[in-house]
């Protein structure tokens, strides 16, 4: 979502030892078990995880672990654990689970048991009559569960009594069934029949309505897979193999250029990005991605690295240089400080490797390397004559998704950066600190937070929100999601009463707006910024077959939806979350960016700070740093600076430039970011006027906010 420009010098983990990862995967994958028994509407997000633990490498001595789950004494762990164990182990064992599942009392549980069947088509006699003794006692149990149950007899039995019980409900007074059956029968061979009512209950809004839109382009879809069939329409056979097979005869180079790589021009990459564009064509978030894409990208959810640790870019010049180093990561330890350009490294042969010219991803793959290696770097640093020598270790580096500080009357600031793996516990960590110092309102920054893992939204939300309230539903037409699925629910957190305002903008995308939406429908919380991107829709992750792993599909799967019902996706919905206050940028004229630019290319700034921060001096200027009441007076020698700037200027401008320069260094000194500027940020002081709105404050009483608040 943002537009500036950063990597993470990030290393792959090295292997451990098997045996040691043998246990470590079992460790989770019960800790995950565990979780499903004490939160079971949240299943299936769990199950993803184990799902996708299953298919790592080392993965497959789990199936032990989740034939054992079989017998867990909880409904929703042997569910999860079914499906894993028809994936990757003994149908037979998942088959004799669902017998035993499918006559709970849970709607729930019997509605997804259901739906594996039918997707699964087992000819298995015992489990048949463990379903049709469910389907007859199924009265008191949802629509959901009934209109699956018949499907599932069926699709296994082409059961005539279940066809006529689905054409029974369409006579049910009770909406929900009625539109249900109509949707299986569509859907089971049956579309003539219930054409109209699908075309009345696609005008609907709601979960049926969408669910009837869809179902109506699917069987548009059937027709059109029979009329190939039926020879009505001629189908192109090996249309790629020829296109490719002509483009590597005919094309004028013997490489074409990819993520702004060259490529070889054979057959596998040619397939690869004829894949890409397959994804393309469907919306903006398929993608199909090379193991080492989806490894990365693990890394930066997990927010945990093997690296330097350090936030790079390309400057105007063409070298790499530190934006910004990870105060906990080696790098820093090492001396690695905001602004240093990379030169050069030394390659696993020792010899020198020129680091200048070259592209950022080249670079960042020549620090690369294993763990607990070494990285020899040379760098060149503002002020040093010659490159500095630095030997810096690659190890694990933790990066923290949620920045915590406490403003000014008590009020707690929290930026969350994204949704990873670890952002529930971070969020967690910072707001038990928070209230450690005495907070007694708080801010919620997701404003540039791109979104992230779905469980980590919910757990998140579970924080914030009274017990029992909807966070989100989701629904889709395949597997997991098939359907209109129940609400997630708020288990209720330890902070559902504190006075609390959230900020969004618009790179505030996907889970960024299903938490801040939520917050929003169910009045906890007063949002404040622009409205957001506009993201409804999750992803999920299928590896392709016969690529061993190494090519995996990112498909859209599912929408979500508010807890007021509306889907917020750009193109479907109302265009994003609205904020119950908006704050338009404070946008610069051409002159005033021209001025901001030339100022700092021209280093007074930076000048000004190498002769007055220093020594015994930094402790004051550290002070300006964090709050200067935007008080030019309070900067020694500031009239002498503006005067020899000749700019067009405000002082005020430049006083805030000159901050900005200092910040910087003062982060390096004490080796922690700033998380917030709230003297500079509207946002910020509006929100906590807000929050002292709530709580029959006075802004005036705290002299800091009545120094800068207009």
């Amino acid at each position: 979502m943002k537009y500036f420009v950063a990597l993470m010098l990030a290393l792959l983990i090295a292997p451990a030892a098997l045996s040691a990862q043998d246990n470590k995967l079992s460790e989770e994958a019960g800790k995950l078990l565990d979780r499903v028994a004490k939160r079971p509407e949240k299943a299936w997000d769990y199950a993803f995880a184990l799902r996708n633990m299953l298919e790592a490498e080392g993965g497959s001595g789990l199936i032990a672990d989740f034939e054992r789950g079989l017998d867990n004494e909880s409904e929703a762990v042997r569910m999860v654990c079914s499906q894993l164990v028809l994936l990757h182990g003994t149908p037979e064992l998942a088959f004799e689970a669902w017998g035993g599942l499918i006559e709970s009392e849970d709607s729930a549980i019997v509605e997804a048991v259901a739906m594996m069947i039918s997707a699964e088509g087992p000819e298995d006699e015992e489990l048949i009559e463990h379903l049709r003794g469910a389907w007859e006692d199924s009265e008191d149990l949802s629509a959901g569960a009934r209109t699956a149950l018949c499907e599932a007899l069926l699709v296994t039995e082409k059961d005539e009594l279940a066809l006529e019980q689905l054409r029974e409900f369409l006579s049910s007074p009770d909406h929900e069934l009625v539109g249900r059956s109509a949707l299986v029968l569509s859907e089971r061979g049956h579309p003539a029949e219930v054409a109209a009512r699908i075309d009345t209950l696609s005008k609907e809004p709601g979960d049926i309505g969408r669910l009837a839109r869809i179902g109506r382009e699917v069987v548009k879809i059937d027709q059109a897979v029979e009329d190939h069939k039926s020879g009505k329409f001629k189908r192109k056979d090996y249309l790629v193999e020829t296109e490719i097979r002509t483009i590597r005869k005919h094309y004028v180079d013997d490489y074409f250029i990819y993520a702004d790589k060259h490529n070889e021009l054979s057959g596998e990459n040619l397939v690869d990005n004829a894949c890409r564009a397959m994804c393309a064509a469907t919306d903006r978030y398929a993608a199909y991605m090379t193991r080492k894409e989806i490894d990365d990208m693990n890394q930066d959810q997990e927010g945990n690295y093997v690296g330097i640790g350090a936030h790079v870019a390309v400057g105007d010049d063409g070298l790499i240089y530190i934006t910004q180093p990870i105060y906990e990561g080696p790098g820093y330890k090492a001396g690695i400080r905001s602004g240093d350009k990379l030169v050069a490294i030394l390659g696993p042969d020792g010899n020198r490797v020129d680091l200048t010219g070259i592209s950022l991803e080249e670079g960042v793959s020549h620090v690369r390397g294993p763990e607990n290696s070494t990285a020899t770097v040379f760098i060149k640093r503002r002020g040093n004559e010659g490159e500095i020598k630095l030997e810096i270790p690659r190890t694990m580096v933790h990066v923290d998704t949620a920045l915590e500080e406490m403003l000014p009357g008590q009020v707690g600031y929290v930026r969350l950066t994204r949704f990873g793996a670890n952002s529930a516990k971070d969020m967690k960590e910072s707001l038990d600190n928070l209230r450690k110092l005495g907070m007694k309102s708080l801010i919620l920054d997701l404003r540039d937070n791109p979104g992230g893992q779905l469980s980590a939204v919910i757990e998140i939300a579970d924080m914030f929100l009274p017990k029992g309230a909807v966070i989100s539903s989701t629904g889709g037409r395949f597997g997991d999601w098939k359907g209109r699925q129940r609400p997630f629910r708020s288990d209720g957190g330890d902070y559902n009463d504190i006075p609390m305002v959230v900020f969004i903008d618009e790179n505030s995308a996907s889970g960024s707006e299903m938490l801040s939406g939520a917050l929003k429908d169910n009045d906890r919380a007063t949002l404040i910024g622009r409205a957001s991107f506009g993201k409804g829709i999750g992803q999920s992750f299928f590896t392709v077959d016969n690529s061993g792993g190494s090519r995996v599909l990112k498909c859209t799967v599912f929408r979500y939806f508010l807890p007021s019902g509306i889907s917020i996706d750009r193109y479907e919905g109302e265009g994003g979350v609205t904020p119950h206050i908006t704050m338009d940028r404070d946008l610069l004229e051409a002159w005033e960016v021209y001025a901001i630019d030339k100022l700092r290319d021209s280093n007074k700034l930076q000048d000004y700070l190498d002769e007055h921060y220093k020594g015994a001096a930094k402790a004051e200027y550290m002070k300006l740093a964090t709050f200067d009441a935007l008080d030019t007076a309070m900067w020694p020698d500031f009239d002498k600076l503006y005067a020899s700037l000749n700019t067009p200027l405000a002082r005020d401008d430049v006083r805030r430039e000159l901050r900005f320069a200092l910040r910087t260094r003062v982060q390096d000194d004490r080796g922690a970011e700033f998380t917030q500027n709230f003297q500079e940020d509207s946002v910020i002081l509006r929100g906590v006027k807000e929050l002292f709105a709530k709580t029959k404050q006075d802004t005036n009483s705290v002299p800091e906010y009545k120094a800068v608040m207009k």
